[in-house]
């Protein structure tokens, strides 16, 4: 058995930012399955040796930073915080997330590396209603400076947006799921793709 993707993996250094969609569709149990999957994502990840950063921010009308990059150092305690980031329900306003990741997530003050890969997952189910215009261009600006942006979108009919947010090319970095169960599969697949 090759094993060199997961061992590979264990010393990926990598500045990570999620992106969680709280709107009204999401709803509570789906919402506390994106924040398992979360964890489950970090499973691999060497927070404790300082190789894996990570921050998370959610949206629904407006976004809330939960956490910055340098907040935490060790993965007890990123669990922690997000088993306890509450679901603040309302719409979706993508483009503002995104904004915020982009110029206040990463960024040298809150734990942004220079000589490190920035990556964000977007996990949303829907398509924003709040600003929509923007939230392409926003994601855009995050790619051209230099964010890799990995989008993942559960139970959309319609990924036209989903599309324009993540990374090219769209097949690599955007997955499309139809349960917020599937999630699970999809870090194996994420975590490949990092660290090929």
């Amino acid at each position: 058995m090759n094993i060199v993707g997961i061992s590979g993996c264990a010393d990926a250094r990598i500045d990570l930012v999620f992106v969680l969609d709280a709107s009204t569709s999401v709803t509570e149990p789906n919402f506390e399955l994106m924040k398992d999957f979360v964890k489950d994502f970090l499973y691999e990840a060497d927070i404790d040796g300082g190789n894996v950063r990570v921050g998370v921010i959610i949206y629904s009308t407006e976004d809330h930073v939960e956490f910055q990059m340098n907040t935490y150092r060790s993965k007890a305690d990123v669990y922690n915080a997000v088993d306890n980031i509450p679901y603040r329900y309302g719409s979706t306003n993508t483009a503002d997330a995104l904004k915020t990741m982009r110029t206040e997530m990463f960024t040298a003050r809150n734990g942004d590396r220079p000589d490190v890969e920035n990556i964000c997952i977007v996990v949303t189910d829907g398509v924003s209603n709040i600003n929509s215009r923007r939230t392409i261009p926003e994601a855009e600006q995050a790619r051209a400076e230099g964010i890799h942006i990995y989008a993942i979108g559960i139970g959309l009919t319609d990924t036209r947006e989903l599309d324009g947010i993540a990374s090219k090319p769209v097949d690599e970095n955007r997955f499309a799921v139809q349960e917020f169960t599937e999630l699970r599969d999809l870090r194996h697949r994420v975590f490949s793709a990092l660290c090929e």
